[in-house]
């Protein structure tokens, strides 16, 4: 009775990959030989071992060293040794082997049995049924049957009989009480002996590799060329691309029910290793099913103590299996990149949960931020003047750029030039609030659009997003900036994908962060070289000190801009004893000499 269960699990947990895996050698020109004997033997010898006993009608192994060789009297101090040593022989023989039945008792295996992996018949329900559904295969899927399609799949079996059997002497030790080394079946012969299934095993290293390159989403079947080109050749590789995609599967299939409890877990490990600098909150239903999960590390935490000002809130992405919410908290560093500060995960986009992700925010970092920037969300709106009633809270100018094309027409917005001349009203931050309703609402009578209801529904709502409303607040630029949200969706979804579990996902989502801190640091130390001035005035020379690389740039374009806006033509001109003349450096340049 023990027999048969044992024999069951450990056949499903020593042959994983040959019960879920897809047959990868199906197009290797493999094929099921049905007791080839005789005449039939040359019809498969071409491209096949030359093992083939004409005395016995059986192919026998032919091995390079003997000593892999089994015999009967052999012992093994256990089972697994005997079944490695086994195996062994089958890789360089050409054949696999399988763990078969085993009698136990006592608790103690006192018979085990070691097959070859053609060993026994291949008995489908298809077989079984074919008869009853010979009929309906014929009939027009018009007919309102329902005839399930089945998979097209081959068998290796063939009733081979070599073997190993193992027994128990009582002296804990095993002995090879039998050994049938004839097999009725072609054997591998050196070319093909790459695909056997001992020798597709993934390594440790193979593993650490996919895991490492689904961090950059890179999946299974792109890792697998990846790799190719570092071992060499696909027989340095060993593993087929199918084996990688199988074992990233089964990884999946492992995860399963558990994929929420492994994150806690890895969350409540990191809290307890980083002294106290790490923090993350969640909540789960009645029937246990996580539904809000908030965190953030040390670097998000220092970085919003410095840059924490604006804060860019997006509940856009949809980057895990379950559908759950991404929400990242985004800013903007001091080299006008994004940084992250915080992020979360919720299963639905209500006031409730915005709500709770917002308390979870202030809680961590103590400080409301000055300035919000979300989406078009109500339920946003409502839980930011909940939590943050003192914060200002902005629109992003690119969420609601981007419906325009969905909303007016996408030959109006393309063709027209509406929107090149709608954009300068809208994008400029040094028209006044008049200057911009009148240029508004010009636009769009020339167009025919002054009764558009959604047009009209983003004027009223006006003073949320046109800069003209806030030309006099601090940060304006980054009030205005459309950058942000754009590039915090390209850069996160360049590291995960929507059929990523939980646990996935988080790896994803610290390489991404770990990418963003590495950038940041590049950039600082970019900055130790000072970037030339074109100008000679203090004001200059001192951005150049204060300002990092990049924001140097930006200042250095104004300083030029209201330096040299004065165009000039024709002779030098001489006002009050000084000589303007023109020179080329930068565009037009100006210079006086006295």
């Amino acid at each position: 009775m023990g027999s048969s269960s044992n024999q069951g699990n450990l056949h499903n947990s020593c042959n994983r990959y040959s019960d879920l895996q897809v047959d990868s050698t199906a197009n290797n020109n493999d094929f099921t030989v049905e007791c080839a004997r005789d005449d039939e033997v040359e019809n498969f010898i071409e491209g096949f071992d030359d093992s083939f006993s004409s005395s016995s009608g059986l192919w026998i192994p032919k091995v390079d060293d003997n000593k892999v060789k089994p015999y009967s009297g052999q012992i093994f101090r256990d089972t697994e040794t005997c079944f490695k040593f086994y195996a062994e022989y089958g890789r360089q023989g050409g054949f696999d082997i399988l763990k078969s039945s085993q009698k136990v008792r006592d608790d103690i295996v006192v018979y085990k049995y070691f097959i070859c992996s053609k060993g026994g018949n291949h008995e489908t329900s298809m077989s079984k049924d074919s008869d009853s559904n010979s009929d309906l295969s014929l009939v027009s899927s018009t007919a309102g049957v329902d005839v399930r399609r089945r998979r097209m799949t081959v068998t290796k079996k063939c009733q081979c009989e070599a073997n190993v059997q193992l027994k128990y002497d009582g002296f804990n030790q095993y002995i090879i009480s039998c050994f049938v080394e004839g097999h009725n079946h072609p054997l591998a012969s050196t070319s093909r002996k790459q695909f056997l299934r001992i020798n597709r095993t993934i390594s440790s290293l193979q593993r650490r590799f996919i895991l490492d390159a689904a961090k950059s989403n890179i999946g299974a079947h792109r890792a697998h060329s990846l790799y190719k080109s570092i071992a060499g050749s696909y027989i340095d590789v060993g593993a087929t691309a199918t084996d990688f995609q199988n074992w990233v599967r089964d990884i999946k299939l492992y995860i399963g029910k558990h994929d929420a409890d492994m994150l806690l877990q890895k969350f409540q490990n990191k809290r307890e290793t980083s002294d106290a600098g790490f923090a993350y909150e969640y909540e789960t239903d009645s029937n246990g099913h996580l539904t809000r999960l908030f965190q953030a590390d040390i670097p998000g935490c220092q970085s919003y103590e410095v840059f924490g000002d604006v804060v860019s809130f997006d509940a856009t992405y949809r980057t895990n299996k379950y559908g759950m919410v991404f929400v990242p908290f985004i800013g903007v560093d001091n080299h006008w990149k994004s940084v992250t500060f915080a992020s979360a995960l919720l299963n639905h986009e209500d006031s409730t949960n915005f709500t709770w992700v917002c308390e979870m925010f202030l809680k961590v970092f103590q400080q409301a931020p000055k300035c919000i920037i979300t989406d078009q969300c109500p339920a946003m709106k409502v839980a930011i003047n909940k939590i943050f009633p003192n914060s200002i809270h902005r629109y992003c100018m690119w969420h609601i750029m981007q419906k325009f094309t969905a909303k007016v027409g996408p030959v109006l917005c393309a063709e027209s030039g509406f929107m090149e001349k709608l954009n300068k009203f809208v994008w400029s931050s040094h028209l006044t609030i008049s200057e911009f309703e009148e240029g508004w609402n010009s636009v769009l009578n020339e167009f025919g659009l002054s009764e558009h209801v959604w047009l009209n529904e983003m004027y009223l709502m006006r003073e949320s997003w046109i800069p003209a409303f806030f030309r006099d607040k601090p940060l304006r630029a980054l009030l205005r900036t459309t950058s942000r949200s754009e590039s915090s969706n390209f850069f996160f979804n360049h590291f995960v994908q929507r059929g990523d579990t939980l646990s996935e996902f988080y790896i994803c989502y610290e390489s991404a962060i770990e990418k963003q801190i590495y950038e940041n640091k590049k950039l600082n130390d970019g900055d130790r070289c000072i970037p030339k001035t074109i100008t000679e005035k203090e004001i200059e020379k001192e951005a150049a000190q204060l300002y990092t690389r990049t924001m140097f740039y930006k200042v250095q374009k104004q300083i030029k801009a209201s330096c040299f806006h004065i165009s000039l033509a024709g002779q030098p001109i001489v006002v009050d004893g000084v000589i303007f003349v023109l020179d080329k450096q930068c565009g037009v340049f100006l210079q006086a000499f006295y």
